[in-house]
């Protein structure tokens, strides 16, 4: 028997989901491609405390609460993992979902695969990923107690790991392609007044050197051209998140950088396709967003369907 909806991603947004879909009576099955469901979550590090109701240490917690709720209404079945989507395609009156050598058709796809570090793509980046650069200092900040490391990026996740790392670390150099930062106030005001942190403002990360593990970056003046390198033992990249959009890049409307374009009900430019969480550029980036997106498309694709009413 075939599912009426398909979830294609484990984490908040599709995990929430297939709880909403459950609750308004739609046989749903959720998709994930990973080996275990939760998604950004698991590289959550820090206690999280903007969870209504919930205060857990870290996003695994909090990934084992939306796992139990999930086996509390029998529901562990309808999540297959190491699933990868391969195909999705228009079959009338809904779609046809293909993943391995299975095939499943559904009325209607809720998107929810999320978003993943963006990386600078320089020389070294990659060799020296988990060998002294990093994506958290909330993690890994121990590993650089008394040594000098350089944060690049001008957000708040930039900021936020300079002043982190400023606790432990001998010295930080905060480094921005621009003036201009998009952190907010009061922790920039905190990084310029930390006489650990160094800011270079207009400067690019050129390459990153060293033999088994970083000894110094590259960075290059975007105004002047000029480059000069600076003597570090570990790099911190923090310059934001893409959307994994690249399997449905050529099926729904994106925007200019890449996130799944939706209207208010998460529905995609393509009827009873719709979009939640992350992969869809949320004004707040969080899991309570990407808990509302699943819900919003789940009761959206019921209403459609006849299984509730319109709200008034």
């Amino acid at each position: 028997m075939n599912p009426t909806v398909a979830i294609i991603g484990g984490g908040s947004a599709g995990l929430s989901s297939l709880i909403w879909c459950d609750s308004l009576g739609l046989d749903a099955i959720l998709f994930e491609a990973s080996a275990e469901p939760g998604g950004q979550m698991l590289k959550m590090y820090h206690r999280i405390t903007d969870y209504p109701g919930l205060l857990p240490r870290d996003g695994r917690e909090l990934t084992e609460r939306f796992i139990d709720h999930i086996d509390r209404l029998n529901l562990r079945g309808r999540c297959l993992l190491n699933a990868r989507i391969e195909k999705i395609q228009s079959s009338s009156p809904g779609f046809e979902i293909r993943s391995g050598d299975q095939a499943w058709n559904v009325r209607a796809v809720i998107l929810a695969m999320g978003a993943h570090t963006r990386h600078l793509e320089i020389p070294g980046e990659r060799k020296f990923e988990n060998k002294g650069v990093s994506f958290s200092a909330t993690r890994d900040h121990p590993l650089f107690a008394g040594k000098t490391v350089a944060v690049i990026g001008g957000g708040d996740s930039a900021v936020e790991n300079s002043l982190i790392l400023a606790r432990v670390c001998k010295h930080v150099y905060l480094i921005h392609r621009s003036d201009r930062f998009l952190a907010r106030p009061e922790w920039l005001s905190e990084a310029r007044s930390n006489s650990i942190i160094t800011i270079i403002p207009n400067s690019r990360a050129i390459t990153i050197d060293g033999d088994s593990h970083p000894t110094c970056i590259q960075i290059e003046d975007v105004t002047t051209g000029s480059r000069r390198s600076l003597n570090v033992d570990g790099v911190f990249i923090r310059i934001g998140m893409e959307p994994n959009s690249g399997p449905v890049s050529e099926l729904v409307s994106l925007d200019s950088k890449g996130f799944v374009k939706v209207d208010a009900n998460q529905q995609t430019n393509i009827e009873m396709m719709y979009a939640a969480g992350d992969l869809c550029r949320p004004v707040s980036r969080s899991v309570a967003t990407a808990v509302g997106h699943g819900a919003n498309a789940a009761k959206h694709i019921a209403t459609r369907l006849g299984r509730v009413g319109h709200d008034p």
